[in-house]
């Protein structure tokens, strides 16, 4: 017996699925000749057999037939099962034994077996995430945990769908769940989110709605993951070795942060901020094990999400200002009055005929007398970024904070939510405020969370 073990560590375990583990070990198998191609063929007959067996349970004795599909459903369950088995035992030597040498119902049989445990283990974490559920106006967050997982625990069923995953789950991790299936995958998912909400719970809810508010208003119909933006901030402040449980930064803070971090590449980054994360995990006195190996492995991700961040000057977007959305704004604009429709029309005429851009822009010194006329000839107009630029340089900061407040760029849903004169505007205007100077554009950026346009 132990000739035959030995004679297997040929297979390399990283080339197996996690999601269709026994149909990789027996592919692997094959080809690295542990398989004979008797084996082979013995274990496709007991397969079939097995099929056989659970379509009878499955019509309850009533047929011997069904649906292709149907058939398909339950063969995929059944060597799910068998790899659930396979998965659990010590390593991979003992699991290809126990392919060689047990008949393939009687590894089924022990699949169920650690099935049913594992629902169990579902449940646990299930109970933890309820208990650790954060305090969010967060839809896919609460909707998630409040109703995703009933479809789970009501009608999960081992015996004919256990490679399936009834539930519906939008909410977004850190870490996305893949190449597992059924409850493993439910699992995975519910562990992930229960340290998620364990690092949250460091922080007061209402700061955490602050930070997300300051990520976005309307965060609470986004998908985005709570924890990666109170990690972001968190590690922003541990740089600046400011507290770390307000999780804010003024515009002079960001503008310290872009000259601390602007000269490392990426490894370097990823060094400051691993040095950061041990730092925080110190002073959070954070002990469990488990969710010091999550936050660490989002290090990469992180990573490229503050390099990308300084490459286009949107810092801001990274290491975000919290924002109260009840606190009034501080200062009122009025756009001003437009001109009548027939003077704008000739405006736009005369402004679309000239030759020379200088022309143009003593058209506007000359004529344009309001914000709102400004604004329309911008998106009327449809203008390169370039010309857009030498516009948007007439304008003073609280124009320039008036614009991108009301015409903020999110790429995702531009095309849905606005026409295409209203996207290349958003565009211009983005491009130009990359272009300033960091202090500067921190300013407007900052005057955005006070103005109130009337």
């Amino acid at each position: 017996m132990n000739n035959k073990i030995k004679k297997q560590t040929v297979i390399d375990a990283d080339k197996l699925s996690g999601e269709f583990y026994f149909q990789s070990l027996l592919q692997e198998a094959a080809i690295k000749g542990v398989l004979s191609p008797k084996e082979a063929e013995r274990i496709q007959l007991e397969c079939l057999k097995l099929l056989a067996d659970s379509t009878e349970r499955f019509t309850r004795g009533q047929s011997s037939s069904v649906r292709v599909e149907i058939a398909q459903g339950i063969m995929a369950s059944n060597l799910f099962t068998i790899g659930i088995y396979l998965k659990s035992l010590p390593n991979l030597d003992t699991a290809l034994f126990q392919v060689e040498n047990e008949p393939l119902e009687k590894l089924y049989e022990q699949g169920l077996a650690v099935l049913k445990r594992k629902i169990n283990v579902a449940h646990y974490f299930f109970n933890q995430v309820c208990k650790s559920k954060l305090k969010t106006a967060n839809h896919a967050y609460n909707i998630t945990i409040d109703q995703g997982f009933k479809p789970f625990f009501e009608s999960y069923e081992i015996n004919f769908h256990a490679h399936e995953i009834p539930s519906d789950i939008d909410y977004q991790l850190i870490h996305p769940v893949t190449d597992l299936a059924g409850v493993e995958f439910v699992i995975k998912y519910l562990e992930s989110l229960y340290y998620e909400n364990l690092f949250c719970l460091y922080f007061d809810a209402d700061i955490i709605h602050e930070v997300m508010s300051g990520y976005d208003k309307a965060y609470q119909n986004l998908l985005e993951n709570i924890c990666a933006q109170i990690f972001q901030n968190a590690l922003g402040c541990q740089l600046l070795n400011v507290p770390w449980h307000l999780l804010n930064f003024s515009p002079a803070d960001l503008n310290s942060l872009d000259k601390k971090l602007r000269s490392h590449n990426q490894l370097e980054l990823q060094t400051q901020l691993k040095r950061a994360t041990e730092e925080l995990i110190t002073d959070l006195a954070l002990t469990n094990r488990s969710l010091k190996k999550y936050l660490l492995a989002s290090l990469p991700k992180i990573t490229t999400t503050v390099y990308q961040g300084l490459v286009t000057n949107s810092l801001n977007k990274v290491f975000v200002p919290r924002f109260n959305p009840k606190t009034r704004p501080l200062v009122c604009y009025n756009m001003g009055l437009k001109m009548d429709d027939k003077a704008y029309r000739e405006l736009v005429t005369e402004f679309l005929s000239c030759r020379f851009f200088e022309d143009k822009l003593a058209i506007i010194k000359e004529q344009i007398k309001s914000l709102a006329d400004m604004e329309d000839l911008l998106i009327a107009t449809e203008l390169e970024s370039a010309e857009a630029a030498k516009i948007f340089a007439l304008l003073e900061d609280i124009e320039l904070a008036v614009l991108a407040k009301r015409h903020p760029l999110h790429p995702t849903i531009d095309a849905i939510d606005f026409s295409a004169s209203e996207v290349r505007m958003q565009h211009n205007l983005d491009a130009y405020l990359r272009t300033l100077p960091q202090a500067r554009l921190a300013k407007i950026l900052d005057m955005t969370t006070t103005i109130e346009v009337v």
